[in-house]
């Protein structure tokens, strides 16, 4: 791992963030601003003003360049190089440019704002977008990983940007999920998270010479579906646990190598409850844990990339951070939590996230370098496909196809567009191949892709917002504003549990996600994926999925 930069609200690079932690400061305090909620919440928040280039109409995508250019800058790569990527974490990216208009902005679309970073960078290559809720940042880092392994790239800029706003503050508070504190994870006394927003970025390369002092290397990853919930997470933790394993598996360690687990710890009550039943399973419940969510709040899609970050600087500096506010243990399984920074011996720590939809992943990084690249093992071909498309009369056609499949589920009706256009499109598939009962549910996953993500729903979360700001926003509404919520309905509908990750890609051309699904069979981590493109957006749709299987 190479040059770093993290933008939050305790600081606008790396070293500033680390010092405001190791001095006890948090960045989470009391939020006044009509323009983000009605009345005040506790969040953590960008000082802008220190920073030159942020215009308040591109604040995103100013953030995003910020981090990307300072690490290409002071990295050195050659950004112009066909070994040279940039890949893109998000969930909502410049959703702001929703506010008060018919149609969405152009700003809106996420691989529009990355390919502009990009290009600003100098990046010859396209870039790489992610939008899978709160796990992006570390699914970044996993596939950033396995191109570099494959032999893609030599040098990636992972990225994950996500900031505050009206769309985002009114959807969590409709949850009833939004503390009016600072979270406390692993409490007894939690009632939910703290908002937060930031830009990070961190260059991975195979390069030692471009590796920071004391280099952190990202030894293996992985990846899970809950195939349980779109908004809570699974009852038991096996899906996060075996995400967990299967890092520790890619890395060639055991629980016992592991010095340290930074979870997800949002100080929500079934999320801190599950991930304690996750560490159970997987052998890491007596391994010293902790959050860093009470100091830079929950930032979304940019989590993963921000708390690797200080997990790497963690093991650097042997020092296990704090985790403010924890005095009593209110999870079903002992977790060792301390409310005080330790000094130690670190040299392998394991990071983990979880989000919405039940998406789940795991990453070890390591100062000894651990781990390989699965090696080729099958082929692939696409067994059965679905192609579902057309322009303006979407409505009647979902419902013709439904009442088609004569399989009755009173879940159908409470989804929104895009995921009846998946749904459908996965039972037409899946109905007559039933893999997961063929391979089992781990060796089954998705790889989606579209170019508008959720942008159909976000429209109808924001024209709630433009209509009534003071009644807030429904819940049910707010779920569905994430693109990879279709891989969530069609794993809780076919028991699907492995690998499951959205693309956000300029056409249904693009060969990457195709490529990617094909490696995912080729290295052994899957035996067959649900891989495709999944498109709707004001009544125009086009769906084709197809079923790759190992030959």
């Amino acid at each position: 791992m190479g040059e770093d930069r993290i933008i939050s609200s305790l600081g606008i690079t790396t070293e500033e963030n680390v010092a405001a932690i190791e001095a006890g400061r948090l960045g989470v305090c009391p939020t006044s601003d009509p323009g983000l909620h009605p009345g005040e919440f506790m969040a953590g928040r960008i000082e802008d003003h220190r920073l030159e280039r942020i215009r308040r109409d591109y604040r995103t995508e100013d953030l995003l360049f910020e981090v990307v250019g300072d690490v290409v800058l002071r990295s050195g790569i050659d950004t112009r190089s066909r070994q040279s990527g940039l890949i893109v974490a998000s969930t909502k990216g410049n959703i702001d440019a929703l506010r008060h208009i018919p149609r969405p902005d152009p700003r809106c679309f996420l691989h529009e704002m990355a390919g502009r970073v990009a290009r600003k960078a100098g990046f010859t290559n396209e870039p790489v977008v992610i939008s899978n809720a709160c796990i992006s940042g570390i699914a970044a880092l996993i596939v950033a990983r396995r191109l570099i392994l494959e032999g893609r790239y030599t040098d990636v800029v992972v990225a994950g940007v996500d900031v505050l706003s009206e769309f985002v503050v009114s959807g969590f508070h409709s949850f009833k999920s939004v503390s009016e504190r600072i979270c406390r994870p692993y409490d007894s006394s939690r009632n939910g998270l703290s908002l937060g927003e930031a830009a990070a970025a961190i260059l991975l390369t195979s390069d030692p010479a471009k590796a920071k002092p004391c280099p952190i290397y990202l030894a293996g990853g992985a990846m899970t579906e809950d195939a349980n919930h779109l908004s809570a997470p699974s009852r038991t933790g096996k899906e996060l646990a075996r995400a967990m394993t299967q890092a520790m598996e890619e890395a060639g360690v055991t629980p016992r190598d592991i010095d340290l687990v930074n979870a997800h710890g949002t100080a929500t009550a079934y999320n801190d409850e599950m991930e304690s039943r996750a560490l159970h399973v997987a052998g890491l419940d007596l391994k010293p844990l902790n959050s860093l969510k009470p100091y830079v709040g929950h930032t979304l899609g940019a989590s993963g990339v921000v708390e690797s970050i200080l997990t790497a600087e963690e093991l650097r500096r042997g020092i296990r951070f704090a985790t403010p506010g924890f005095e009593e243990c209110g999870v079903p399984y002992p977790v060792c939590v301390s409310p005080h920074h330790e000094r130690a011996d670190l040299r392998t720590a394991l990071k983990s996230g979880s989000g919405f939809g039940g998406c789940n992943a795991a990453i070890v990084l390591s100062r000894e370098h651990r781990g390989s690249a699965p090696g080729e093992k099958a082929a692939s071909g696409v067994t059965a496909s679905y192609t579902l498309e057309g322009h303006g009369d979407f409505k009647e056609r979902i419902r013709a196809e439904y009442k088609a499949l004569g399989r009755p589920n009173m879940r159908f009706f409470k989804m929104d567009d895009l995921e009846k256009a998946g749904y459908v499109a996965a039972e037409k598939l899946l109905g007559e191949h039933p893999v997961v009962e063929h391979y089992g549910a781990f060796r089954v996953g998705m790889v989606l892709a579209n170019r508008s993500a959720s942008l159909d729903t976000d429209i109808r979360h924001q024209e709630i917002l433009d209509l009534h700001p003071d009644e807030g926003t429904s819940p049910a509404v707010f779920v569905y504003t994430l693109p990879n919520i279709v891989a969530g309905e069609i794993s809780i509908r076919h028991g699907i549990k492995g690998e499951g990750i959205f693309f956000v890609e300029e056409t249904p051309q693009s060969d990457f996600s195709r490529e990617y699904a094909e490696r995912l069979i080729s290295t052994g981590r899957l035996d067959a994926v649900l891989w495709g493109w999944c498109e709707l957006l004001n009544e125009n749709y086009h769906v084709t999925l197809n079923l790759l299987e190992r030959i």
